[in-house]
């Protein structure tokens, strides 16, 4: 005979169903987030590498586009703001006729609105100001020009030893919780086009360093992009034994 369960055993099951339903439903809303952060990471790459192209084919290589040291003073002179505001507009003008944006406001000017920012261990950091919003959402929230010559040095490949600059990306604008790692994103712009930082043969913003949860630093990270692009996934969020040469998903 089949057993005839009590409503009390039914209410326990249901409960228990209920326990655990609640537990599992917030990390399959975070797993299916971290899979349109890696997607959409991955469309920004492709992007910004054939905008790049058909710019250089326009106006030839960056290292000739007439920029200068940008953005990468602390605490800039008035005259250094001017200039650092003068090289994102020029980089943009030359950039963005190859994008598909909604909006565009110059640096410099009362047209951005800025928000908070944070690192990836939750450290109070400056703020962002959108410059450029991508018809997909995507926002570039800072530029800098670290070498006029594409000339700085950023690790062993032949990209990283010839970087122009860095672009920092908000995937999904001025929502939450606008951190690097999570929404924020960084990187490079080399005279071979554009890379994401904290690759394996990234020495200046590695992964080991710039990407763990339990680093407290400012520049927390600014070494995830690579590893969500090339991983395609965000378990550094979960766990910190993570690296390029041998453990690269928390299971």
């Amino acid at each position: 005979m089949k057993k005839a369960f009590t409503l009390a055993e039914v209410l326990i099951t249901l409960g228990v169903i209920g326990i655990v339903a609640a537990m599992t439903l917030p990390a399959l809303v975070q797993k299916n987030n971290e899979k349109e952060t890696v997607a959409k990471l991955k469309k920004f790459n492709s992007t910004m590498n054939q905008a790049f192209m058909l710019a250089k084919n326009k106006n030839g290589g960056i290292e000739n586009w007439g920029l200068t040291q940008a953005g990468t003073i602390s605490t800039p002179t008035d005259e250094e703001i001017i200039n650092d505001n003068n090289m994102k507009n020029k980089f943009w003008d030359i950039m963005s006729p190859y994008l598909k944006t909604v909006s565009r406001c110059k640096a410099g000017t009362n047209e951005c609105t800025s928000y908070n920012r944070y690192s990836l261990d939750g450290t109070s950091f400056n703020k962002f100001t959108p410059y450029i919003i991508l018809s997909d959402g995507i926002s570039i929230v800072e530029t800098t020009v670290v070498s006029g010559s594409c000339s700085a040095y950023r690790g062993t490949s032949r990209q990283l030893q010839n970087v122009c600059g860095e672009i920092f990306v908000d995937i999904n604008g001025s929502k939450p919780p606008n951190a690097t790692g999570k929404d924020v994103f960084l990187f490079y712009y080399t005279k071979y086009g554009f890379m994401p930082m904290g690759t394996d043969s990234d020495s200046k913003n590695s992964f080991d360093k710039y990407c763990n949860m339990n680093t407290k630093d400012k520049l927390n990270g600014y070494g995830c992009s690579a590893w969500v692009i090339y991983n395609e996934n965000m378990d550094y969020l979960r766990c910190n034994d993570l690296n390029w040469n041998g453990k690269r998903k928390c299971n």
